[in-house]
């Protein structure tokens, strides 16, 4: 229970106004955190506190909302068209436009100015910045597998999580929310 909590509380945090002219992006942008809280409840960990899960909801949010895919209503997506938007292109595959660019550009068209220092703009350049991997420790010391990064973006290991799990508990059975 603790745990389900943990996620409603960070969709509430996560749902903080994105434009001051424009209410309609505003609960645009509150309906797709939401929808990102429902998908991922099944899956949320309930013995973790930290791992690609914690990433999952903002960047599903961002999914929903840059209407990646096709999603012109995160609300009303069905749950195959978003484990459909959160694939990623894989390298050599032909297609050119990585998870983190489709985002990018759907918040442009909404009219997102992603230079600046709104709380929207730094989320998405958080989960979206390259990260080195990470194979050592500060002494130089071969951490083990488990504690390695490989590499990649944030938002681009989220989704990769996001999708498995969404696709487990919603697309393999019964899907009461599609």
């Amino acid at each position: 229970m603790t745990d389900l909590r943990d996620l409603w509380w960070r969709a509430g945090k996560t749902a903080f106004p994105v434009s001051t002219e424009k209410k309609w992006l505003n609960e645009s942008w509150e309906q797709a955190v939401r929808r990102s809280a429902t998908l991922l409840e099944p899956a949320w960990p309930k013995d973790y506190s930290s791992g690609p899960f914690v990433h999952a909801l903002p960047t599903v949010a961002f999914v929903l909302y840059a209407g990646v895919g096709g999603i012109s209503r995160p609300e009303y997506a069905p749950v195959d068209k978003i484990v459909d938007a959160l694939t990623a292109p894989q390298p050599g595959s032909g297609d050119a436009v990585s998870l983190e660019d489709a985002v990018r550009a759907g918040l442009t068209k909404h009219g997102h100015d992603l230079d600046d220092d709104s709380q929207l703009s730094v989320l998405f350049h958080y989960l979206a910045v390259y990260r080195e991997p990470i194979t050592q420790g500060f002494g130089g010391m071969e951490l083990t597998s488990m504690d390695q990064w490989p590499g990649g973006t944030l938002m681009k290991d989220a989704a990769r999580w996001a999708k498995h799990q969404i696709a487990h508990h919603h697309l393999s059975g019964a899907d009461p929310i599609a």
